[in-house]
């Protein structure tokens, strides 16, 4: 008798600390779509990296100015599925840039895309960061 309990005892610590270990593992989470709503006109660089955190580009637009760009892809349930996730369920896409002029944001813009919207436009947003 004492052994049946011994064992269930092992059995449910094993179990509770599995459950307890993989829950203490996540991603950071982000939310691109309503951390945008903190950028506005004028702010600082730093102001936007402490929004948005690093950009994941920068470039230069046309007239000179510096552009950063920030995305997020968000995959639904089933396309997170080992294997076969790529056959199934859809992939979004969001999209913000920030541009600066002189030193201060000018504009901000937040663009959400499809998976065909994507391939249609020619962009190009690694899945992984």
């Amino acid at each position: 008798m004492k052994i049946k309990s011994t064992i269930k005892l092992t059995v449910f610590t094993i179990f509770f600390l599995t459950f307890a270990l993989t829950g203490c593992h996540h991603k950071p989470v982000s939310h691109i779509a309503s951390d945008v709503c903190l950028v506005s006109s004028g702010i600082s660089p730093q102001e936007v990296i402490t929004y948005l955190g690093i950009p994941e580009e920068r470039r230069l637009n046309e007239q000179g100015n510096e552009v950063w760009v920030y995305y997020q892809v968000n995959k639904s349930f089933l396309r997170k599925t080992p294997f076969i996730g790529d056959k199934l369920g859809n992939k979004d896409y969001e999209l913000v840039t920030v541009t600066f002029l002189n030193g201060k944001v000018s504009t901000c813009a937040y663009h959400s895309y499809t998976e065909e919207e994507v391939a249609k436009l020619g962009l190009i947003i690694p899945d992984e960061k």
